[in-house]
């Protein structure tokens, strides 16, 4: 073999090689550019359904509101019907008057003003320090009690 045909021997070898190994780098570094594309999919699926999650979430709740305020709204019709037809119909005096709000308020004239816990004594509206001290008893021949902590 001749020097001329040896070059064009080298060359093509060495473009082989270099064929060869360009395919194995892309084999390898497109592995890792599918598995980026397979997790940006599954973010993206995953927003998408984070998403619609809270819309039903905002829509249930939406509902349920207006679910009790229907159901509130029934009641308070029921029991206006309800007293007008005790006011109408009944016979028995007790059953014409309200009991849920009326006996509430008698009971809290009945019993007087309610005691309200205070922090301070009667003396000028400060802290007095014999303030809910029992006065020291005469000896009467016990022995006094140590203070108990």
């Amino acid at each position: 073999m001749n020097e001329g045909n040896i070059d064009w021997v080298v060359a093509i070898v060495a473009l082989l090689a270099g064929i060869v190994i360009g395919v194995l780098i892309r084999h390898f570094s497109g592995s890792q550019r599918a598995t980026s594309q397979k997790l940006k999919q599954r973010l993206a699926e995953t927003e998408l359904e984070l998403k619609e999650l809270r819309e039903n979430v905002n829509t249930h709740f939406a509902d349920v509101t207006t679910l009790a305020r229907n159901i509130t709204r029934q009641s308070e019709e029921l029991q206006a019907r309800l007293d007008a037809d005790v006011s109408a119909l009944a016979s028995d005096p007790s059953l014409k008057r309200r009991p849920n709000t009326d006996a509430l308020e008698e009971s809290e004239e009945d019993t007087g003003a309610l005691h309200i816990p205070r922090d301070y004594a009667d003396s000028n509206g400060t802290l007095d320090e014999s303030y809910g001290l029992r006065q020291k008893q005469e000896n009467h021949g016990t022995d006094p009690q140590p203070p108990r902590y």
